[in-house]
């Protein structure tokens, strides 16, 4: 596949973009200019193009990352100038030109509004009570990712947005999906393993238009392989 990788030059999506050379794909990197340096130990590599901008949210920047690509996956986050809704209102307009209508997105536990019928434990529901005014005072906006959340699920695109509990920087250990009320304080998910999840829901029809939860796996699990 040929995949497009917005806001490539983070953990995440450095993680997500050596996963998905590994498995033979073909990657348009895009980040900002400033931050390509993070990304110049693929850049000799076969399959790897980056794009940069002086903004993610840059027009031309995602339609030629987008150009030919079979699927996006995004790292959505609302910090500083950029705003997760600017975003995803930028990815529209960009996939109504280019055709690429497979989006996967990336979340927190509490940055996406639950679907119908979900439930939060009492601990996410303290989350939100807490951090929704505390980031009033960061530079992160917790509101404008779920606002950002909202957006997606209006959009007519074969979406699906993956949150994530606590991540870290771990050996890969297998992960299993699951409800958003089994996620606990203690979850620690490798980030390999996320961007195993993230680039294996691109080929599932029956994740389209879903909001999905991924937890570590359980230590009898049969690791899912990235």
């Amino acid at each position: 596949m040929k995949l497009a990788i917005i806001g490539a030059a983070g953990k995440t999506g450095t993680a997500l973009v050596h996963e998905a050379l590994v498995r033979g794909h073909q990657v348009n990197a895009l980040c900002r200019l400033a931050s390509a340096d993070k990304l110049a130990g693929f850049a000799d590599g076969p399959g790897f193009t980056l794009i940069t901008a002086s903004s993610v949210t840059d027009a031309g920047a995602l339609q030629r990352a987008l150009a030919g690509a079979d699927a996006a996956l995004v790292i959505l986050i609302a910090v500083h100038d950029l705003k997760a809704t600017a975003l995803v209102a930028a990815l529209a307009d960009a996939s109504a030109i280019t055709g690429c209508r497979r989006v996967v997105f990336t979340a927190g536990e509490i940055t996406a509004i639950p679907a119908s019928g979900e439930r939060q434990t009492l601990r996410q529901r303290g989350m939100l009570a807490l951090f929704a005014p505390l980031m009033a005072l960061t530079p992160y906006s917790l509101r404008d990712m779920r606002d950002a959340s909202g957006q997606i699920q209006q959009l007519d695109w074969e979406w699906t947005i993956i949150r994530a509990p606590t991540l870290i920087d771990a050996a890969p250990a297998g992960y299993r999906l699951g409800a958003l009320d089994a996620v606990s304080g203690a979850d620690r998910l490798p980030r390999a393993d996320y961007a195993a999840c993230l680039i294996d829901a691109v080929a599932e029809p029956g994740h389209h238009r879903r909001l999905l939860t991924v937890l570590p796996a359980h230590a009898n699990d049969p690791a899912r392989p990235g």
